[in-house]
């Protein structure tokens, strides 16, 4: 948990003229980037213990991913509501990028565990 607050910081330092510049108040993103930490580290523990029991158990699996997915993104959907009318084109590609590709993983998380219970 503390890497990961340190990234954050990290993050805030390097990023905040940017953030800045696109109408985003950097220590809002830092609060609502710090806060999530906890929820993502529980959120992937338990949806890799339930990925990975005997019995995988679709609502466990299917809660534990959704609150993996909206502790990931909820400091960049602030990001995007508050930023979103100097936003360009670029920077809403690069955001559903991010959004599919963390969907997909997680897609491809559960059907290799489909696959492990199967064998």
């Amino acid at each position: 948990m503390c890497f990961l607050w340190c990234y954050d910081i990290i993050k805030y330092v390097v990023f905040k003229g940017l953030l800045e510049n696109r109408g985003i108040d950097p220590l809002v993103f830092l609060f609502l980037d710090m806060i999530t930490v906890p929820g993502f580290i529980v959120g992937c523990a338990r949806l890799v213990n339930s990925l990975s029991g005997r019995v995988m158990a679709w609502p466990k699996v299917l809660f534990w991913g959704i609150l993996v997915l909206v502790n990931t993104l909820f400091p960049y959907v602030y990001a995007v509501l508050a930023g979103g009318p100097q936003f360009d084109t670029a920077a809403w590609v690069v955001f559903w990028t991010l959004i599919l590709l963390m969907l997909a993983n997680l897609i491809r998380t559960i059907r290799a565990g489909l696959i492990a219970e199967k064998q």
